[in-house]
Formats: C-alpha cells, structure tokens, sequence
C-alpha cells in the first residue's frame, strides 16, 4: 500500500518548487520531507523526483500525483457526504490549467455558480493554450483546457468550442503601417504582439492569409488584457479574441485589418478518466458554458 503521507510530501515539493517550501507548507522539517521521499522512492525501488532545482516528477512520480490528486478529491466528497451539513466547512481546491485567453473571458463565469454551490476553490495554473496539456501530463492539474484534440493517456477530451480571433489595429496605426495593404514589406515593419515565446498563433495566421514566414518585429505581452491595451493605444496591431473587443469595431476604434479573415481556434476540456462527482459536475459546467459562448463549428482543416 501506498503511504498517504509520503505521496502529500511529493505533491508538496512539486507544487511548491523545493524541499524547503514543502517542509513550510506542511509544517515539517526538510529532513522530514526527505526522509519520506526516501522512503517512497525505496518503496517503489525507482526515484520520483529528479534532483534539479526545482525537483520535477519522474514518470513514476507523475503517476503518483495523478493518483494522489483524485484520491484527495475523493476523500474530500466523501467526507462532506458522511459529515452532517453544520460541519461541512471545508472548501475543497482542484487544481486546473487554463490558457490565457479563456481565463480572461469566459472561463471564471462558466465556474462561478458551481465554485458557490460545491465551496470549490481553483489553483489555477496559466499557460499558452497549446501547452496546458502538459501542466496535465506533469500532475500539476486535474484537468485543462488548450488546443489538444486527442486524449492524454488515461484521460477523456471533450470539445468546448472555437475561439474566434481577429487580426485589429487603431485606424492611425493602419494607415501608418498598412497604407499600401496587408503586404510582405508591412509585415515585416509593423510592430505586432505575441503572449510568449511559445505562442505560434500570430505567424501561424499570417502564413496562411499573407504567405508569410518572415519575421517581425513584436511586443511579448503575456496577458490577455495587456494585447487589448496595447492595441487600442496604437502601440501595435495584434490577433484579439473577439470575446475581449467590446465595442471597438462599432466606434471605430479599432479596424478589422482583414475583413473576412480570422482565425477560429479550437479549444478541449481534458480531464483524467477516473474522477469524482465534483470533477464531472466541473466537465459539464465548463461544457455548457462553451457551447453558450464558443462557436461549435471546428474550422476547416
């Protein structure tokens, strides 16, 4: 059998990033953590951690995290059932990675009337939508949303909707930069925005409207609110969720670069196979909230 305060100090070190921020979380000493990683590591004859800084799960450890995060799940239901109601006092936290853009719009409604009525707290985890999957992966989450289209081992998927992106700009800005059309000399002057290294939406979609792989010159904004912001001073143009832009095109504020031309990107809720009641009453929260404000047709491969 698995020792459960072996697997709580495992989960600790990974989610704290370090021995000594696990010892403080769980209000032991270093060695104590130590010890009791030893002592699952002996167990199991392979290690679960590997010794960099921070320590990250082994595949065995991954497993573990897995495990150990539905089986507290569990535990925690199964308590407030058996406990009488003046007692069930605790909220119970499920941790969950979310890209950027639906945190920012339509993810914390869709979760609000569920987070009141089940006391549910989020450790949200924040990443760029095509790589929540290994936030996942790793055991940090229960479940995320991002831009997989096929299950993670052990795990279900579910399609949530598309979110629509425009290509926007302030009407100074497009006459400054784009004056003579959405050209390859244009793009390769015109500031744009990008949320992080990672993120490939922005030359994925010009590739595929200008034929462009050229590089440009660009802002690293990893927020959501940030691109709006950027955007309506004029600071640079950039590929908006359409969720997030108000009334710009209206007033005239912004400028729809390219009329007719958007990039639909689809989003999926994963979650692991076996979960609890309150992990599906989450898969069908978030689903319905998706198929209310998400577009439902998958774009055209």
């Amino acid at each position: 059998m698995l020792d459960p305060k072996q697997l709580e100090a495992l989960s600790a070190v990974v989610d704290s990033g370090g021995f000594d921020k696990a010892a403080r979380k769980l209000f032991l000493t270093q060695s104590a953590i130590s010890q009791r990683i030893r002592q699952l590591e002996e167990h199991l004859g392979q290690p679960v951690l590997t010794r960099t800084s921070p320590p990250a799960p082994t595949t065995a450890g991954r497993l573990l995290l897995q495990h150990f995060r539905q089986l507290s799940l569990m535990e925690g239901e199964l308590l407030n059932t058996l406990l009488p109601d003046g007692e069930q006092s605790d909220f119970t936290t499920l941790a969950v990675g979310v890209n950027a853009d639906s945190l920012a719009t339509w993810f914390l409604p869709a979760v609000q009337e569920l987070m009141q009525r089940r006391r549910l707290l989020f450790d949200v985890m924040m990443d760029d939508q095509d790589y929540t999957h290994e936030l996942m992966r790793s055991g940090h989450v229960a479940g995320c949303i991002g831009t997989r289209d096929t299950p993670i081992q052990g795990g279900e998927c579910h399609f949530l909707g598309c979110m629509r992106y425009l290509c926007l700009a302030t009407p100074d800005f497009a006459a400054r930069y784009f004056a003579d059309g959405f050209t390859h000399a244009a793009l390769a002057q015109a500031p744009a925005i990008i949320f992080s290294g990672k993120d490939d939406l922005h030359s994925q979609f010009l590739r595929q409207v200008a034929g462009y792989d050229g590089s440009t010159p660009h802002i690293t904004l990893p927020t959501p609110q940030g691109f709006v912001q950027a955007t309506r001073l004029g600071l640079a143009y950039s590929l908006l969720p359409e969720l997030m832009i108000d009334d710009d095109l209206e007033s005239g504020r912004l400028l729809d670069l390219l009329p007719g031309q958007y990039v639909d990107l689809p989003l999926y809720w994963h979650h692991w196979r076996v979960e609890s009641a309150l992990a599906g009453d989450l898969s069908t929260a978030l689903l319905g909230w998706g198929r209310q404000v998400l577009r439902q047709q998958l774009p055209e491969r």
